[in-house]
């Protein structure tokens, strides 16, 4: 499916086939069929580790904004765009 058809109620998860591990708070990964590695820092090892069950986007920004000072617009549309970069590289999938 397409990361143009996923809305913010689209329930996402991590893509089973990754091999993560946390190094001093950042998220590092190889995707095995890939055979390439990935990294995420900050925010997004927070919303890495909340995909380990399956989440939406509304569900993500509504955390997020809770543990960080930020604006729910703004969070809601970083989220959008982070999700639809982690898409595209097959790091997370739709739960169907």
């Amino acid at each position: 499916m397409s990361s143009a058809t996923i809305s913010t109620t689209t329930l996402l998860k991590r893509n089973p086939d990754m091999v993560a591990a946390n190094i001093d708070g950042d998220v590092v990964m190889m995707g095995v069929d890939q055979g390439q590695y990935y990294g995420i820092t900050g925010v997004g090892s927070r919303v890495w580790e909340l995909l380990a069950e399956p989440i939406s986007i509304d569900g993500i920004t509504e955390i997020i904004c809770r543990e960080y000072e930020t604006d729910p617009a703004t969070c809601r549309d970083d989220m959008s765009t982070f999700i639809k970069d982690l898409m595209k590289i097959d790091l997370i999938e739709i739960v169907e």
